[in-house]
């Protein structure tokens, strides 16, 4: 008998796992459960009015070889890579990203109060660095921390950042040293820095092109098929009204999501899985007649500004917009499963793309369109490693592995989630010989 290896979402950690079992030709039945009614997950994207939007901001930041050859073999020539040209709004002035290493377009008092901010924190050496608050501290100086890491993160997570650990921050946040910070503030550079300087896209279809791309030739895509009450001692789980039974099962669905569907827990799991937190986002995807402003993403880290960050979907690929108009997609976070007066937001939005000079009183909305992203970013709190740990070290003992940026609960990107599912898909693949 093969082995049936049944996956949980059809999103690119999915698809991508799927692809690669089928490349290592293992000798198993391999099938997806997807609950939309479509692939692609929010790696996916949609059509509308001739736009091609995402469903937020996904690009491809790839730094590795085997992550620049999957990207070559799946997209061929329909990719393109792309400069970064990303900035913080700052008291009026637009300042190239990353914020800590542009200081020069500042006012000259407020580069004064950044770089010797920086400098007393060198000088001090503190190795207090157990929240992501103390972190940015000790490394950037009260300046750079209250203009823009500290109000833009604020924004972002909903959450006290006090209480937030520095394990995310990683490659996305580089630890910039205190020479960077000087030269930045007294010299303009062209050096462009960070995990996401340069980054692909396909020219056509969207980001959902690589997910089109992963599927091709899997003809065991389930849509319509939620995932619930899974019995993971019978290992069987409901999906689209039928029992399903399975011998390995790869989850890549919100991962508080897969705790309540998981039945039969031990009480410590259970315990666990309460304990992850995370934020909620709402994306406005949104079209105009006009011209686009420049740039390819923007930070808002000031409050008057309701949204943290916003994007020129356009700006990625010329196929995304009709002649004469551009899209934004526009993001907000929120505290977890909070509600958002979507008309009042949009308001907001509005007045504030106009006071940006991103659109004025005459520029016409073609379409637009909302997205609510329910598990936004998972929160990095003083519990979020043992309880995921807890709860990962279980499921691999019943069979289940998790996968992806929601399946195994991580802040992650693109490159990962598909050499992720690579690894992953080897592994299954030499278990099921």
């Amino acid at each position: 008998m093969p082995l049936k290896i049944k996956i949980i979402g059809a999103g690119i950690s999915g698809l991508a796992c799927a692809y690669h079992l089928k490349k290592y030709r293992a000798k198993a039945e391999t099938s997806l459960y997807e609950a939309e009614d479509k692939i692609g997950g929010l790696c996916g994207s949609y059509q509308e009015k001739g736009f091609t939007f995402d469903y937020s901001g996904h690009l491809l930041h790839l730094s590795t070889r085997s992550g620049k050859a999957l990207a070559r073999k799946l997209l061929g020539r329909n990719q393109t890579q792309i400069k970064r040209e990303a900035f913080v709004f700052f008291k009026g002035k637009k300042v190239e990203f990353p914020f800590q290493n542009n200081l020069f377009r500042l006012d000259k008092k407020d580069i004064s109060y950044c770089v010797s901010e920086a400098i007393k924190a060198y000088g001090a050496q503190s190795d207090k660095k157990d929240s992501f608050k103390n972190w940015a501290l000790a490394l950037y100086g009260k300046g750079i921390c209250e203009y823009f890491m500290f109000p833009y993160n604020s924004k972002l997570w909903n959450f006290p950042l006090e209480k937030l650990t520095p394990q995310w921050c990683g490659k996305f946040i580089p630890a910039y040293t205190l020479e960077d910070i000087i030269k930045g503030a007294y010299l303009k550079r062209n050096k462009k820095t960070g995990y996401n300087s340069t980054f692909y896209y396909p020219k056509s279809g969207g980001c959902g092109a690589i997910c089109s791309a992963l599927a091709q030739g899997l003809d065991n895509i389930n849509l319509n098929s939620a995932v619930t009450a899974i019995d993971f001692k019978n290992k069987t789980f409901k999906a689209g009204g039928k029992t399903v039974s399975y011998d390995k099962l790869v989850s890549t669905m919100p991962l508080p999501a897969l705790g309540k569907a998981l039945k039969g827990l031990p009480a410590d799991i259970k315990t666990a899985f309460k304990e992850l937190k995370h934020n909620s986002l709402y994306v406005l995807n949104i079209a105009f007649k006009g011209k686009a402003p420049k740039g390819h993403w923007f930070y808002f880290p000031e409050d008057k500004y309701p949204f943290y960050r916003v994007g020129v979907q356009s700006s990625f690929s010329k196929s995304s917009a009709p002649k004469g108009t551009f899209s934004l997609y526009i993001e907000f976070a929120l505290r977890q499963n909070c509600k958002a007066d979507l008309n009042k937001l949009k308001q907001k939005a509005i007045s504030a793309l106009k006071d940006l000079g991103f659109i004025d009183e005459k520029s016409e909305i073609v379409t637009e369109k909302w997205h609510h992203i329910r598990y936004g970013y998972p929160i990095y709190d003083g519990r979020y490693a043992k309880a995921r740990g807890l709860i990962l070290d279980y499921l691999a003992k019943q069979d289940i592995y998790l996968l992806g940026r929601y399946g195994a609960w991580e802040y992650s990107f693109m490159e990962k989630s598909l050499l992720d599912a690579a690894a992953l898909a080897k592994t299954i693949a030499k278990v099921s010989k």
